[in-house]
């Protein structure tokens, strides 16, 4: 698998826009580390957390890590990755939309939402508490995540964080239907990530009575 199969897919075009002459060399370099990481990790037997590391953790860990070694500061070098996994997180928000589209929008995220959990993010990887599942709020915490265990394995916790903040981008995609909001996460040093999908037509009704 190479970067141009991830979600990652468009970094070459990123790398020649914000490095110009450079910006071959840093691909080249951000490439190769990914194949690495590859290579590293003993693959796991759930497909899903393949998936993970393949398509959404590696790459932009690659590219950060790369970037680093070209001895590019911590936050210049955090940056350069937001910008270049904002548009994969753009581009699943265009897929929430289309979800956002459908009658019944928060009915049926609140019926498909276990499962889809435990499909794509298995216990192998993340250990979820689920809080709240009713006609108002679908609430869950993360207390463990695959993310945020890998980026401390591989001695970079500070990227775990913009992991997280393309969530947000992510699920604006589910308004006006369903509002997204959390108060922390691993990476940002809270205890566990918190998912909070508010049903905001129930909310509009509360506020009107």
């Amino acid at each position: 698998m190479t970067l141009a199969e991830t979600a990652l897919s468009f970094l070459e075009e990123d790398c020649l826009r914000f490095f110009k002459s450079e910006g071959a060399k840093v691909f080249q370099q951000t490439e190769a580390r990914y194949q690495d990481l590859l290579r590293g990790e003993d693959e796991p037997d759930s497909a899903a957390i393949q998936e993970h590391l393949r398509r959404n953790l590696f790459p932009a860990m690659a590219f950060y890590q790369t970037l680093r070694e070209r001895e590019i500061s911590q936050e210049k070098a955090l940056e350069y990755v937001r910008r270049g996994t904002r548009r994969a997180a753009e581009s699943k928000r265009e897929r929430m939309r289309k979800l956002a589209g459908f009658p019944f929008t928060y009915r049926l995220y609140r019926m498909t939402v276990k499962r889809y959990m435990k499909k794509f993010f298995p216990e192998e990887g993340w250990r979820t508490e689920w809080v709240r599942r009713d006609g108002q709020e679908i609430h869950f915490n993360l207390h463990r995540c695959i993310y945020w265990d890998l980026t401390n394995a591989y001695g970079c916790p500070e990227l775990c964080c913009v992991y997280c903040e393309n969530d947000g981008i992510a699920f604006s995609g589910l308004l006006p239907k369903i509002r997204f909001e959390r108060s922390g996460t691993l990476g940002g040093g809270a205890q566990y990530c918190d998912f909070h999908f508010l049903n905001t037509a129930c909310r509009e009704r509360e506020e009107r009575q």
